[in-house]
């Protein structure tokens, strides 16, 4: 079971680096960030389970809730920026708000 753990774990940051180091589009490369970071917190509560050491899983559940409560307020902040600029691409941000 660790094992499968550790592999799951490992295709998803791989998949969520691809997603960061491959697109331009700032939801996109949110969404992998957020893969990147769900990746650790399972590799550490799988680790955590499988040494016995689960007095400190809360830990790992409330980071978990942290990151769900921050991916929502990053979607509301590209919702605002989509509104206001039309677009989501981090390069243009910088034109639009200059003019």
């Amino acid at each position: 079971m660790f094992e499968i753990d550790m592999l799951f774990a490992f295709a998803l940051f791989s998949v969520g680096l691809y997603g960061v180091s491959s697109n331009r589009d700032f939801l996109r490369i949110f969404f992998s960030l957020e893969m990147l970071i769900n990746a650790v917190i399972l590799m550490l509560a799988s680790s955590a389970h499988y040494l016995g050491l689960t007095q400190n899983l809360s830990f790992a559940y409330m980071v978990i809730v942290l990151a769900t409560l921050e991916a929502a307020v990053g979607i509301l902040i590209f919702a605002a920026a989509n509104k206001f600029t039309g677009e989501i691409v981090p390069d243009n941000f910088a034109e639009e708000g200059g003019q």
